[in-house]
């Protein structure tokens, strides 16, 4: 007799029901949510969110019979059977998939582990927003003042936790502060209001020529903060964007020293969704971000200036880049806000992590005014990109060193951004300095179709040489990789020619 538990969540009344798919776990139903931020542009893609414990079986259903299905990432091989107009298939531990049926659009499952000593809605270091400070949960009536005071209660009072229960609570910007633990309840949404005018402007971005806000931001020099629960952070910037030339991100950490994300979903950023930056010790976990992908500019997870950073099982969804690192001028506008000095990126480890985008999957790069160094892509899974792996140091004149990409999958590469191409190591001057890069380890990559163009390995001038480069046990559509000369490039005068090694050569 098998022991499994199943908790789902309500649909939070703000967002539409997919009319494409119904979803039960073990019998149960799931809510699934239509994606569709940008106005009047219609459905991007669907999600079902439910925890679980044990064994599951998941099925799917849709309104036409079911003749073509693919179950991403294609590296977790899960069977899956179909009968009529249903697909099911089994997980026995924390997925974050995505469906292909047919023609329709893609269905996300995020079968999320069961949480971890969830705290209870009432008690002692217990700060309800709602039931204690007033916030209105239907979204009618701006309930920033409530939350805000809820963490400021709770870190008078020496740490506590600031519970968000069911509901959806409209909010313009809100500073979380030491010891804090904001806790978002399933089917609770802490929803950014679309007007302009609830915003201290905060940063302007240059490439889009607006200005913009931060949703949720730590006080500098702020510690101990959390962030969990199964519910969602929505910056309804796709609309903000669109109507009134207006950005936001939904989460910045700026100088804030042990930060933590545990389970929620972040979705609906204007700009940059979530950039921790010039911090220390951050983990992230079990985060699921989605974006419009009709709109650029617009990443997932930005680490900025970092160090000692984990982004563990996680899935971003977005038209420009779901995962990378960055460091800015100190003068540049999007970090005006930040906290000075500048700072290095370092020991920064991205594990377990699911991408689709329209840009690139896994990058490093652009801003290079500090060193980056020590970064690692292990156990990443691309859906579908225009580039998956890349290195693309330009805007400042700092090396690049100890870049490590293990054990990658590769479905797709069918968008086209630019060059399109399953591996980008490229220093480019745009003016702005340009530094080298060196030390670049790329080991079991499975590279299922490759797309129309071959990789890029170029440097743009001496300055921005490109040395130490190993290619590892790399896959590309059934053959292996054996000598430099199966890629089909040719270098320039400031690139080493990367080592090629398949197996024990």
């Amino acid at each position: 007799m098998k022991t499994t538990l199943v908790r789902t969540y309500p649909l939070p009344s703000i967002y539409p029901t997919s009319e494409d798919f119904t979803v039960t776990v073990d019998g149960q139903p799931v809510p699934v949510t239509a994606f569709a931020p940008e106005p009047g542009s219609g459905v991007e893609y669907h999600y079902a969110h439910f925890s679980f414990v044990g064994k599951v079986t998941v099925e799917i259903d849709t309104r036409n019979r079911i003749s073509t299905y693919s179950v991403s990432p294609l590296a977790f091989e899960i069977p899956a059977w179909v009968r009529g107009n249903r697909l099911t298939f089994e997980l026995d531990r924390s997925r974050y998939l995505i469906v292909k049926i047919d023609d329709l659009r893609e269905l996300v499952i995020l079968a999320d582990p069961e949480e971890r000593a969830a705290p209870a809605a009432q008690g002692p270091w217990i700060f309800n927003v709602a039931a204690d400070f007033g916030a209105d949960p239907t979204g009618t009536i701006l309930a920033t003042e409530a939350v805000q005071a809820a963490i400021d209660a709770a870190y008078t009072a020496g740490g506590g936790v600031v519970y968000v229960p069911e509901g959806v609570f409209s909010i313009g910007s809100i500073v979380l502060r030491s010891r804090v633990h904001l806790y978002l309840a399933g089917g609770s949404v802490l929803r950014a209001t679309a007007d302009p005018a609830d915003y201290l402007t905060k940063f302007h971005h240059d490439s889009l020529g607006m200005d913009g806000t931060w949703l949720i931001s730590t006080a500098p020099g702020s510690s101990g903060i959390t962030i969990s629960g199964r519910g969602t952070i929505d910056g309804q910037g796709a609309r903000m964007r669109k109507e009134s030339r207006y950005l936001n991100h939904l989460l910045v950490p700026v100088g804030t020293r042990g930060f933590t994300v545990n389970g929620v979903i972040g979705r609906d950023s204007g700009s940059w969704a979530f950039l921790p930056s010039r911090c220390s010790d951050v983990t992230i976990t079990h985060y699921k971000g989605f974006q419009t992908q009709l709109q650029f500019e617009n990443d997932v997870i930005d680490i900025n200036e970092c160090q000692d950073v984990t982004v563990r099982h996680t899935i971003a969804i977005c038209e420009d880049d779901p995962y990378s690192t960055k460091a800015w001028a100190e003068d540049a506008n999007i970090a005006l806000s930040w906290p000075r000095p500048r700072q290095p990126v370092e020991r920064v480890l991205f594990d377990d992590v699911v991408a689709w985008t329209h840009c690139a999957a896994f990058k490093v790069g652009n801003g290079h005014y500090s060193h980056q160094r020590d970064i690692t892509y292990r156990n990443g899974y691309v859906y579908n990109a225009t580039r998956a792996i890349a290195v693309d140091p330009c805007y400042g004149s700092e090396p690049c060193t100890d870049i490590r990409y293990e054990d990658i999958d590769i479905e797709s590469l069918d968008h086209d951004r630019g060059n399109q191409n399953w591996l980008l190591i490229h220093t480019r001057e745009r003016g702005l300095g340009i530094g080298p890069v060196s030390g670049v380890r790329i080991s079991r990559v499975n590279v299922r179709r490759q797309g129309t163009m071959k990789p890029l390995v170029a440097a743009g001038n001496a300055e921005g040489a490109i040395s130490d480069v190993v290619l590892r046990d790399v896959v590309i559509e059934g053959s292996p990789l054996r000598t430099f000369d199966q890629l089909g490039i040719t270098l320039d005068a400031h690139v080493e020619e990367p080592v090629v090694q398949y197996g024990d050569a």
